[in-house]
């Protein structure tokens, strides 16, 4: 008997979620956990962790199957283009205000298929600074920078 990949995208996500869990119990790792009734600050993320540390073991275990296709060739462009949109957003976000990181992680991010058009992007874009703006700005009061200060 030899086990074989049955999904190449459930297998992956499986072991991404479960790396996610193991990275994020071992950050929290030295929070105080507290009691269910009296929770501290590792209560909640060592919960979490947790629960998806089960459930990439879940995907992982359904994209597994005796009889399949073995893993093929793995994208790089999505792999690299997505957290690289994710950490520009961070660093970008108080110094080019919440508008720019907004296009700059939309801009970055939509190039990671091929089959990105450069007028829907900008469109998406716009849309979702606006949103940004209107949801953590103006509905929820956080105070982000939306402009570049000069």
């Amino acid at each position: 008997m030899r086990l074989r990949v049955r999904s190449q995208q459930d297998t992956l996500a499986g072991l991404l979620f479960l790396a996610l869990a193991v990275g994020g119990l071992w950050v929290a790792q030295d929070y105080p956990l507290g009691t269910a009734v009296r929770m501290s600050a590792g209560y909640v993320p060592r919960l979490l962790c947790m629960l998806l540390a089960l459930l990439g073991a879940f995907i992982l275990a359904s994209g597994l199957t005796i009889d399949g296709t073995p893993i093929g060739r793995v994208r790089l462009r999505p792999v690299l283009l997505i957290p690289a949109a994710v950490i520009a957003f961070a660093l970008t976000i108080q110094t080019l205000g919440l508008v720019a990181a907004t296009l700059l992680i939309t801009l970055l991010g939509s190039y990671a298929t091929p089959r990105a058009r450069l007028g829907e992007i900008l469109i998406t874009a716009a849309v979702l600074a606006l949103l940004t703006v209107a949801i953590f700005v103006w509905g929820i009061r956080l105070l982000i920078p939306i402009w570049p200060e000069f």
